[in-house]
């Protein structure tokens, strides 16, 4: 991943001033300790400002509707105090300027705040994107207090800056960097006779708004390798080209915000043409674009593995208690054993004398072959006999009782299967949301707070046939109880047989029936949609809707049916990629 640099902040900078200078913050909000949202009404639209300070990925980017949902920013029942602080000194005020201070990787807001009197109150909101020194601090411009900031730092955790509401605000420590602007091409040529480290990293060093990212794609358009040149060995004319193509990156002459194919690279001026760039259009929507993914894959693995986890150990636990029972009932031989020494005991009481501490007899039970019963000497031999009666008939119980809970237990080892598998489709935050609310509903995730939304919105995946007809399948069992719901009594359902997947229905058009090539592209469908997707032959049951039932008390996404037929498929991720509707 690329870290957020001073020359984007400069870019970014140069997009929002003529946009956001004389608009109004409406709203602001907190959705975590690192994250600030405002809503602005500028240049006669609105806008949602963006500011991250997670240490792993510090920007700062005007949301668009697919940056918002890769960052699914979600709102606390209680604002922090900071969150509160702010809307107090904020909300409802003018947007004076916003600046960059120095080379620093720093957003300043500024604006007019309102003391209680009404008096006019100049404030500065100030982001600072520095890694894991990274800050947001609210301060009074003409008095320079801090009145508060997102995270406090105490002279113990820094020595050089301390960070709290009633402390002066001071700016980071500065870099000894330097502006290329001020330097000739002959001042240039004589600084770099002597690097003592490779050339990109001294470029970074040394000079303001050149990331060592940006400083290598230098180096390749300008054909120095800077795993193997050296400065003593690089002609007059590729330091030339190099002094020129720094001079208009930090200019910003050569902007070409634009990001790797694989979303793991981003650069302003894209100037590596070895790396397939794909054109952002701005640089406030390639950091959006850029890091919206970053922040979104990041909280993804993070769910998936957390909600892996949690499965993986209920899974494991039910088929302990799976494996308890099921020796439980198999032992029957065992407890068939009690009431045959039971019975032989009571047959020989005129041979048992007390204090005997065993008796050797025929079993008639197994073809009169010699058999030697423990007994309790303390006690007569109808009681010994009564104890062995007590002992089958409490086995006898617990067997019964654990025949039961096989059942339960089975059923339970299938549903988690079955959500497991439904991780596997998940594809944005939402779908963790559902299984999260699903396993909360289960009483399998407690303690997890989850915040009240007043509709939600279920969206199982959507398909389009050869022949026009709307297919859904449910990447979990919200979004199968869901499709369940909103089908008619003549639409087809289809679920791969007997292994965990998704449920798929074929929207019924009242004027045509469903012809055979949309059957088997369901088919399809639910194949891979499935634990069967890797494999061959998959078995996928169809029948009509008006069939399946759910029955009363079952777990979420179970149901029963009838009247099924079965088709056989090979699944092929190619051939439901195409039918997805975009």
């Amino acid at each position: 991943m690329i870290n957020f640099d001073s020359l984007s902040m400069k870019a970014l900078v140069n997009e929002f001033k003529p946009l956001l200078a004389g608009g109004r913050i409406h709203k602001v909000r907190q959705p975590s300790r690192n994250e600030l949202l405002l809503t602005l009404r500028a240049s006669g639209k609105n806008h949602k400002l963006y500011i991250c300070v997670d240490p792993k990925y510090p920007h700062v980017a005007l949301l668009s509707s697919k940056g918002e949902e890769l960052r699914s920013p979600q709102t606390p029942k209680s604002p922090p105090m900071f969150c509160m602080l702010l809307r107090k000194h904020m909300e409802g005020c003018k947007i004076n300027n916003i600046n960059q201070p120095g080379f620093n990787r720093i957003l300043e807001i500024c604006f007019d705040s309102y003391s209680e009197i009404g008096s006019k109150v100049p404030m500065v909101l100030s982001c600072e994107f520095m890694g894991k020194h990274s800050n947001i601090i609210l301060y009074n411009y003409e008095t320079n207090m801090m009145l508060g900031c997102a995270h406090t730092v105490s002279s113990e955790k820094s020595r050089e800056r301390e960070v709290a509401g009633g402390l002066p605000y001071i700016y980071p420590p500065k870099q000894n960097k330097m502006d290329l602007n001020k330097i000739s091409e002959e001042d240039f040529l004589k600084l770099i006779k002597v690097i003592p480290k490779p050339l990109n990293e001294w470029i970074n060093e040394k000079f303001a708004f050149i990331s060592k990212a940006i400083a290598t794609e230098i180096c390749n358009v300008c054909g120095i390798d800077t795993s193997k040149d050296k400065i003593s060995g690089l002609s007059q004319e590729k330091i030339k080209c190099l002094y020129q193509h720094m001079k208009q990156v930090v200019n910003l002459e050569v902007l070409n915000p634009s990001i790797s194919s694989d979303n793991k690279l981003y650069s302003p001026v894209s100037l590596d043409k070895d790396i397939d760039w794909q054109p952002a259009g701005s640089v406030n929507d390639m950091i959006d674009k850029y890091f919206g993914f970053q922040v979104f894959k990041n909280k993804f693995d993070r769910s998936k593995n957390s909600l892996s986890d949690i499965l993986k150990k209920e899974l494991n636990k039910k088929k302990r208690l799976y494996s308890k029972h099921a020796k439980i009932v198999d032992s029957e031989e065992k407890i068939e054993k009690y009431r045959e020494f039971a019975d032989l005991i009571m047959a020989n009481l005129y041979r048992i004398h007390t204090g005997s501490e065993s008796i050797e007899t025929e079993n008639i039970y197994k073809d009169n072959q010699p058999v030697e019963i423990p007994l309790d000497p303390a006690i007569s031999a109808t009681a010994n006999a009564q104890k062995y009666y007590k002992y089958y008939s409490k086995a006898k119980t617990a067997a019964v009782h654990s025949e039961e809970l096989l059942k339960s237990i089975r059923d339970d080892i299938r549903y988690l299967e079955d959500v497991k598998e439904s991780l596997k489709h998940a594809e944005t935050l939402q779908d963790f949301d559902q299984i999260i609310q699903e396993l909360v509903g289960q009483r399998i995730m407690t303690g997890k707070k989850l915040v009240e939304k007043k509709k939600e919105t279920i969206q199982p995946v959507e398909f389009l046939s050869s022949d026009g007809f709307k297919i859904y399948a449910g990447k979990n069992n919200r979004q199968n109880e869901h499709i369940l719901k909103i089908s008619s009594p003549e639409d087809i359902w289809l679920h791969a047989q007997d292994i965990p997947g998704a449920h798929v229905i074929i929207k019924d058009s009242k004027d045509r029936n469903i012809p055979e090539t949309t059957l088997h592209e369901a088919v399809y469908i639910a194949a891979w949609f499935s634990q069967g997707k890797n494999s061959s032959n998959v078995p996928v049951v169809f029948t009509k809707r008006k069939f399946v039932k759910k029955p009363s008390g079952a777990k979420p996404g179970f149901v029963i049916y009838t009247h099924e037929k079965t088709l056989w498929v090979n699944p092929e991720e190619e051939k439901v990629i195409s039918l997805r509707k975009k």
